[in-house]
Order: structure tokens, then sequence, then C-alpha cells
């Protein structure tokens, strides 16, 4: 079970917006059956997870290519133009080390030996060529669109965001107040964008620690609390740490 549905001792007022290191004592009974009403504390913590929505996965053959209708609306213009002149660019460069590289070990014969070095060389040069036409393709993009690397001009209103997006927040036996502070700042920054509301924030804990366990769980709720973050703000906390 999922740790805020079968717990009722956690006090949410526990842990002040200046909680102390997890390994500092805690108020003498903030964690003590009775605390708080049964009641309110469950429907406190009852939003801790968002309702289930599972989607539809059906089995997949991998040897059969998807049916593309359209072009993504991610893609850039002139896709394939930008990978002939990647891609093409990187095997014009690597013909060419190739031919001089055969020149300078064919003298008298190419032995075995040498066309084995010859192999590696074109191998890894072309690798290095398309790291080149790489780079310099996006260069010159930068500087013909002005843009940022997301197309986000610096001086001009930040877009809308179009779709709903999730951020991970890992912890395992880490100090809640730092977790909660680094959480807190990161919301905020959302907030102030005026798009929270297309965010949302989980916290995915493997805690193993009980005492670390009950003060993330606190800090959970007064961090919710402090910013009003319900139905944005997530807690799982796993019984064991397997599988997903």
């Amino acid at each position: 079970m999922d740790s805020l549905t079968d717990r009722r001792t956690v006090d949410p007022r526990a842990v002040p917006a200046d909680a102390p290191p997890h390994d500092a004592a805690l108020p003498e009974g903030a964690f003590t059956e009775g605390a708080v009403p049964e009641g309110a504390l469950r429907e406190a913590i009852a939003p801790a997870l968002p309702s289930e929505s599972p989607l539809a996965m059906p089995v997949q053959s991998l040897s059969v290519r998807p049916h593309v209708t359209r072009r993504p609306d991610t893609a850039p213009a002139g896709l394939a133009w930008r990978r002939v002149l990647v891609i093409g660019g990187a095997i014009a460069m690597t013909a060419y080390a190739a031919w001089e590289m055969y020149l300078v070990l064919s003298v008298g014969s190419l032995s075995w030996l040498e066309g084995v070095v010859l192999v590696l060389f074109v191998i890894l040069f072309a690798w290095i060529a398309f790291s080149c036409t790489s780079a310099l393709s996006g260069i010159f993009s930068l500087l013909r669109s002005g843009a940022g690397p997301l197309g986000i001009d610096p001086d001009a209103p930040l877009p809308q965001v179009s779709a709903r997006t999730a951020l991970l927040m890992p912890c395992y036996n880490e100090s809640p107040a730092r977790v909660m502070a680094g959480l807190q700042a990161t919301y905020e920054s959302l907030l102030a964008t005026g798009q929270g509301d297309r965010f949302d924030v989980f916290i995915l804990s493997d805690t193993t620690d009980p005492d670390v366990w009950v003060a993330e769980e606190a800090g959970y709720l007064a961090l919710r609390a402090r910013t009003g973050g319900e139905g944005h703000l997530f807690y799982r906390r796993r019984a064991k740490n397997i599988d997903r």
C-alpha cells in the first residue's frame, strides 16, 4: 500500500516552511495518534495521487512500420534538406579522408594489417565527421533563426504550453527539508510563468528509513499547503523498491 493511504498519524502542520533537516528533533506529539482529527487528515491526504487513467497499450509488431498520416507538429521546415546536409556532408568528408588514407597506406602494396587500419580509420572518422556536420548545422540554424535552441525568443512573451508535462522528483533517504525546498523553488518558478496549471509534479520516494519517510509525508503536505498545489503536487512512496 502507498504510504499516504494507510497512515493516520501524520500532522500536515508538523513541518513549517523553515523545516529543519530530517535528523533534527521534531515537535513532541507531532506524529502521534490523534494529533489531527481522522476525517480532516483523510481529507487532507486523499488526493496524494491522481486517479488512474490507463491508456490502451495493444500488442504491436516491431516488424511493421506504423502508418504516418502527417508530419509531426514539432518537425522543422526543410527536414529532408537538413538530413541531406548533415548525413551527406559526413559521407562526403569520410569518403575523401578514406581515399587519402588509402593513398598513404597503399604505397607498394596494401597488407592485411593496413587494410584493418583503413577500416577502423573509416569507422572512427565517419563518427567524427557526423558529429562535425551536426554541430555546424546546429550553429548555422541558431545564427539564422536568432532564437534559442527551443525556438523561444528571449525578447518575446513565453509561448503558451499546449500539453501537460509531468515532472518527476525521485528521492531515497534524503533530507526532506532540502528536497521540498528545491521542489518549492522549481514549482514556484513554473507558477511565475502563468502556466503552472500545465505542469504536474510527482515526488517518487523509495525511502526505507521510517523517520525520513514520516518527515517526507509531513513535508509534502506542508509544501502543498504553502504553494496551493492541490491537484498538481503528488507524492508516492513504494513499500517495496521493486518493479515500477
